[in-house]
C-alpha cells in the first residue's frame, strides 16, 4: 500500500462511495496525501477537501477528463474548480453524457432484447452528477427479469456486462462527444491545474504497443501535458518500467494512483492488472516514488502563479 493515492472516484461520478466515505477510507488505509478525479465533474471536491481538513488528509483538487484521440484521458491536479470555463466544459460533458447514455439503453432494449427504462438507469444515478455506462449496468443487472437472458449470455458480473454488451467496437456503443486532448491541456492549464495522461496503457496502447503510445506523447508534450500517470493499478511491471523510463526521457511529472472505484468490487486477476479494491493500492515494482508528491506539488504552484 502506498501513503498518496492520485487517482479516485467517487460518488459524484461511477464511483460508489461518497467524498466523505473516501476520506475515512483513506485515513484507515494509511494514505494522508490524495486526489480526488471523478470523471468530467468537480462537484466531489469541496467535500472531499474539507472532510480531508478535518482528517488530517492533504486533498487535491482533481478531474478525469475524457478524451477524444484513442479514447484517452488527461487527469486535471490542482485545479480551481469554480473556474468559469471549466464549470461551462463540465455542463456541456454532462448532457453529452446524458444523450449518449439514454441511446445505450436504447440499443439495449433493441439489439440485445434487455428489460431497461431511462428511469431505472436515473435511479441508479440519483446521487452522482452525471450518468455513466456503470449506472446502466446496474440498472441492467438489478432486474430479475433479465437474469435467465444474461445467465444464458455467460454474463456473471459487471466486467463481464461490459465486454458482452458495450465494448467500444460493439454495436451498442455510442461515440458522445469529447474534447480534443489539446483543449482539455489547455482547459486544465487555464483553471491553474498541472495535466497528466491517465493510465497510459489502456485502451489503445495496451498489449506493449509502446511505439505507439511514445508518439502519441510527443504529440500531447507539443499541447503541455505536463506529466504520465506511471503508477496504475491498470499497469504490470513492463509497463511501469517503460513508462518511468519515458517520463524520464522527456523529463516531465510522474504520478499514481489505484484509481479506486469501489470497496472490494475487482480482486486482483490472475495476470496482476486489476482495479483496485482498496485506496493507496498500486504497484510500484520496487521504481522509487519518494519525490512524486513534492514535484507534483511545486508544479501546482507554479501553475498557480
Amino acid at each position: 500500500m502506498n501513503t498518496f493515492d492520485l487517482q479516485i472516484q467517487s460518488l459524484a461520478s461511477d464511483g460508489k462511495h461518497t467524498p466523505s466515505e473516501i476520506i475515512a477510507m483513506a485515513r484507515a488505509d494509511g494514505v494522508s496525501i490524495m486526489a480526488l478525479t471523478d470523471h468530467d465533474t468537480v462537484s466531489g471536491v469541496e467535500e472531499a477537501v474539507a472532510r480531508g481538513e478535518e482528517a488530517g488528509i492533504r486533498v487535491i483538487s482533481g478531474i478525469e477528463m475524457s478524451v477524444e484521440e484513442h479514447n484517452i484521458h488527461v487527469l486535471g491536479y490542482g485545479i480551481d474548480v469554480r473556474h468559469p470555463e471549466l464549470l461551462a466544459a463540465i455542463e456541456d460533458f454532462r448532457q453529452s453524457r446524458i444523450e449518449g447514455a439514454k441511446k445505450i439503453v436504447e440499443n439495449l432494449k433493441i439489439n440485445e432484447g434487455l428489460i431497461i427504462e431511462w428511469g431505472d438507469v436515473l435511479q441508479e444515478a440519483a446521487n452522482s452528477s452525471t450518468v455513466t455506462r456503470p449506472h446502466i449496468v446496474s440498472a441492467v443487472m438489478k432486474k430479475p427479469e433479465n437474469k435467465t437472458k444474461l445467465e444464458a449470455d455467460g454474463v456473471r458480473d459487471k466486467n463481464g456486462f461490459f465486454k458482452k454488451y458495450l465494448l467500444d467496437t460493439g454495436r451498442n456503443f455510442v461515440s458522445r462527444a469529447h474534447i480534443r486532448a489539446r483543449d482539455a491541456i489547455a482547459l486544465i492549464h487555464s483553471s491553474r491545474g498541472v495535466a497528466v495522461w491517465s493510465h497510459p496503457v489502456i485502451p489503445d496502447f495496451s498489449g506493449g504497443k509502446y511505439e505507439e503510445l511514445e508518439k502519441f506523447l510527443e504529440s500531447l508534450l507539443s499541447w503541455g501535458l505536463d506529466g504520465l500517470e506511471v503508477f496504475s493499478a491498470s499497469h504490470n511491471e513492463d509497463d511501469v518500467e517503460f513508462l518511468y523510463g519515458l517520463a524520464e526521457k522527456y523529463r516531465v511529472l510522474k504520478t499514481g494512483g489505484s484509481d479506486f472505484h469501489e470497496r472490494a468490487d475487482h480482486p486482483r486477476q490472475s495476470d496482476g492488472l486489476h482495479s483496485a479494491d482498496r485506496i493507496g493500492d498500486f504497484e510500484t515494482y520496487g521504481f522509487p516514488t519518494d519525490d512524486i508528491v513534492a514535484r507534483l506539488f511545486g508544479a501546482i504552484a507554479a501553475r498557480g502563479v
